[in-house]
């Protein structure tokens, strides 16, 4: 008996490590992942296994948040450790990653020097406090950030995601969703050995380059950039993955318009910002008053075709800039209070769009209203950018003044509801020369319809516009969307650099922008209020399991061991 129980265990136990060895071998030749995660936050798109996969150079991460960290800094280390395991665990080379901690250099000069060498390297250290014991404040500089090489160049990937309206909680779970695409962008600038052109278009009194230096050195971080005049862009010989047309001011030639059109015919996109009414800040720093007043750029009707208009009107809004006015009475020294200024409104975008997502709000200046026109099933239109509810609309020729800070306003002033300042069309476009005879088109290569394509409007220039000071060597590039008087910096560069990166593309890289990691944070109050309980729970309920568990555990052994004992007596 007891010897067919131990031939019949030692069988059991030779099937089991033969069963192990079979499942160890198949998992050696067929990989794969279980992500039991409701959000999937550890799977990857199909997009990034097919891109490190098809890797032709080793990467090396040096990951830069390292250290003493706070809690939230530490998930996003390991968040961005566990992103880099899941994509070589997918790709065809190494990839491999080292901690660095910059704030462990003992020297002071020398820590300060590799801080400003990770500046160089385009890196952003930010300035981290902490409350100590006895209640003061510690400050020491952290850097959030991966430099991402191969073999022959490198690019660095900023990490902290900072938007004015979430938490600090919210942002660095914010961070953690764009984990994704932030390194994936990183690959993918490494990998190109060509990158996409993208024109800016001239000849009709565009914003110089100067104007729109802070936007085009960022691009210049992906893309290759060029200044172009529209007949560059003749017979559909352009290779331009995006049109970049920025605030106009002189009236488009019907050749130039004909240009751009084929163009768009052609599947090239669009980023329009354009005003249709003239009106400068400039004005006012001299006077206390300026005209605004409509001026057509004949591209009314093209935009129009395309499927959408530009009113003539400046919306004014609540939510609104905040600018210095001068309140101190006469005689006294000068005293500047921050005022509402109606005319620069701060738009809000939705959150449900990869280029909108997650986005600081975006500062407009003598923006126009927008409109959807005609019903084509073959166009999809998005709003990006719009105004606050309380919004009002300025028809135009119209005195712009000052002294409309002044004035005591109301809701019930603004009565003209979200009025739309920036919008995407998606689809088939119908020419604007469609049905039309004019001398100059080439009627062998003209098409009265485009391939899918897309198109951002937007009906203010000043987005894309950054402040220059000085001339000559004495000029100085101020950052797009940064305001001097309140020190903030909003969204303009995030959303047009989205706006480019969306137009150019074709492969669904922008939707990892819509990835969502759900932020399950403990509710704090309740914390406060039922610590005590739930620190008993936790300490005595173990302990009172473990005590039940051995008085049953003693009970069914004496009542086993007691009947055992009573048929042995038998």
């Amino acid at each position: 008996m007891i010897q067919n129980r131990k031939l019949k265990d030692l069988f059991q136990l030779l099937i089991s490590l033969l069963a192990l060895v079979i499942v160890i071998q198949l998992l050696q030749v067929y990989f794969f992942r279980w992500d039991l995660t409701s959000e999937k936050r550890y799977s990857l798109s199909d997009n990034t296994k097919e891109l490190v996969a098809n890797l032709n150079k080793d990467l090396y991460f040096e990951v830069y948040l390292s250290g003493d960290l706070p809690y939230g800094f530490i998930k996003l280390q390991k968040a961005s450790l566990e992103m880099i395991d899941e994509m070589a665990s997918y790709s065809n080379v190494r990839i491999s990653y080292s901690l660095l901690s910059p704030g462990d250099i003992i020297n002071p000069k020398k820590r300060q020097e590799f801080f400003d060498q990770l500046i160089n390297r385009g890196l952003n250290p930010i300035n981290l406090q902490e409350k100590t014991t006895d209640g003061s404040l510690n400050q020491r500089l952290i850097v959030p950030g991966i430099i991402v090489h191969d073999k022959e160049k490198e690019t660095s990937v900023n990490l902290l995601k900072s938007v004015a309206d979430l938490s600090s909680d919210e942002n660095l779970n914010h961070s953690i969703e764009e984990l994704e695409f932030e390194l994936t962008s990183a690959i993918r600038v490494l990998q190109k050995t060509k990158p996409k052109e993208i024109a800016f278009l001239t000849g009709h009194g565009e914003l110089n380059e100067y104007q729109v230096a802070d936007f085009t050195a960022s691009l210049l971080q992906r893309y290759e950039v060029r200044r172009i005049k529209a007949h560059d862009l003749a017979d559909g010989k352009s290779n331009f993955s995006a049109l970049v047309i920025a605030q106009p001011r002189e009236e488009f030639s019907e050749q130039d318009k004909y240009n751009i059109d084929q163009y768009v015919m052609n599947g090239g996109k669009l980023l329009c910002l354009v005003d249709e009414v003239i009106a400068s800040m400039d004005s006012l720093t001299t006077k206390e008053n300026t005209m605004a007043f409509f001026q057509p750029l004949n591209m009314e009707d093209q935009l129009f075709k395309y499927g959408v208009r530009i009113n003539p009107d400046l919306v004014m809004d609540v939510q609104s800039q905040l600018i210095p006015v001068q309140t101190a009475l006469p005689g006294q020294p000068a005293k500047f209070t921050p005022a509402p200024w109606y005319y620069s409104p701060l738009l809000t975008a939705p959150d449900s769009h990869p280029i909108t997502r997650k986005l600081n709000v975006v500062k407009a200046e003598f923006a126009n209203s927008i409109d959807f026109v005609g019903n084509s099933k073959q166009i999809t239109k998005q709003v990006l950018l719009a105004s606050s509810d309380y919004s009002r609309l300025e028809k135009v020729p119209a005195l712009i003044s000052l002294n409309i800070v002044n004035k005591k306003m109301s809701a019930a002033d603004f009565p003209a509801g979200s009025q739309n300042i920036a919008v995407l069309l998606e689809g088939v476009f119908p020419s604007v020369f469609q049905n039309r005879i004019w001398k100059g088109m080439n009627r062998e290569k003209f098409k009265s319809e485009s391939v899918a394509t897309k198109m951002i409007v937007i009906s203010d220039g000043d987005i894309i516009k950054n402040r220059v000071r000085g001339v000559g060597s004495n000029r100085q590039i101020e950052a797009l969307g940064y305001d001097r008087y309140t020190k903030n910096t909003y969204g303009n560069r995030s959303f047009l650099l989205n706006c480019v990166d969306y137009l150019c593309d074709d492969t669904g890289w922008m939707q990892l922008r819509s990835r969502e990691v759900k932020l399950r944070l403990l509710n704090k109050t309740k914390i406060q209020s039922e610590r005590l309980f739930w620190q008993l729970v936790n300490v005595l309920l173990p302990l009172l399991l473990l005590l039940l568990f051995a008085v049953a555990r003693f009970y069914f052994r004496k009542r086993k061991f007691a009947g055992s004992k009573q048929k042995n007596i038998a």
